[in-house]
């Protein structure tokens, strides 16, 4: 499965994230952070088939959001089902880690928006 991010700013993101069906993660990063640029090349290859859709968030553009969920290290990974937040996705950047925390993130009720 070929998956490619979407951008998204804080203009559009709780309208676009709400209208996304399944499954789908939102990056949040910076361009000038390595290990945020690391995730973005890495994950499209490492996530399960049950992510259809990415998204990232350059928090560097759109403060708003960052400072709205509180991010305090970059990159971090929103999980959201069906349109609703799901959970934070803590894991390294390996396909099995990966896949593991995910699979249990969606087995998991959902977190709170935060």
């Amino acid at each position: 499965m070929t998956r490619s991010w979407r951008r998204l700013d804080e203009f559009g993101y709780h309208a676009t994230t709400s209208a996304n069906p399944g499954v789908a993660l939102v990056l949040f990063g910076q361009p000038h952070c390595g290990a945020c640029k690391a995730a973005k090349a890495r994950l499209p290859l490492q996530l399960p088939d049950t992510v259809a859709t990415l998204f990232d968030v350059d928090v560097a553009v759109s403060g708003a959001l960052a400072h709205e969920f509180e991010l305090f290290h970059l990159p971090a990974l929103a999980l959201y089902k069906n349109g609703a937040f799901h959970a934070w996705v803590n894991a390294p950047l390996e396909a099995s880690t990966l896949a593991e925390q995910i699979h249990l993130a969606l087995d998991a009720p959902a977190a709170e928006v935060p």
